[in-house]
């Protein structure tokens, strides 16, 4: 992995919980922002103790996603590095992150010192990835209305603009290709209002 490559958000997470993670790392990254999940960054035979640290030093937020288990092993560790990172580090955020089946009893009492954001009612709950999304960005949530959740055209718009600039960054379009779909796609919005 290159030393200059940064991540938003880091996943820490017990593998009993991969499903969960890897569909909240989809939703994150589909926002325009980058993950750092090992399913997706580390390379097949690979050591993975020295890049887990290295992604932990490269993400500006840490998200440790507690399902079922408490917290033990390799992901105990992971918590650790965070939380000793954020000790000098005072712009490194950690975010405990309860999953469905999660118990309260599961974070541990430094992670407990820290606003959690709670999906125990569903990984697809909106609130609480609003929430997340907003402590990856490290703004505050401010009022969160359900009606304005739901995905308007615009927005499907604005995540379409998104995958865009993605393939765009990917070198999969070209400058031309670009500027066309953006058109395309911003013609339909227009003809919709």
């Amino acid at each position: 992995m290159p030393e200059s490559e940064d991540f938003d958000v880091f996943l820490s997470y017990s593998h009993v919980d991969g499903s969960h993670v890897e569909e909240l790392a989809r939703r994150i990254n589909d926002r325009g922002l980058k993950v750092w999940i090992d399913k997706w960054v580390l390379v097949p035979g690979g050591k993975w103790q020295p890049e887990i640290a290295h992604g932990i030093r490269k993400a500006n937020v840490c998200a440790v996603c507690i399902g079922e288990q408490t917290p033990s092993g390799w992901f105990r560790e992971e918590i650790m590095r965070a939380l000793n990172r954020q000790t000098s580090d005072v712009s490194f955020r950690v975010i405990p992150v309860l999953l469905p089946g999660a118990q309260e009893s599961n974070v541990d009492d430094f992670l407990e010192l820290r606003t959690w954001v709670d999906f125990r009612n569903g990984i697809d709950d909106r609130k609480a990835f609003h929430y997340l999304i907003c402590g990856i960005n490290g703004v505050a949530p401010g009022r969160f209305e359900e009606e304005n959740a739901s995905d308007t055209r615009l927005e499907k718009v604005r995540k379409g603009l998104i995958h865009l600039k993605l393939l765009h960054d990917e070198k999969l379009i070209d400058d031309e290709n670009l500027s066309d779909y953006r058109c395309r796609m911003l013609d339909k919005l227009v003809e919709t209002i």
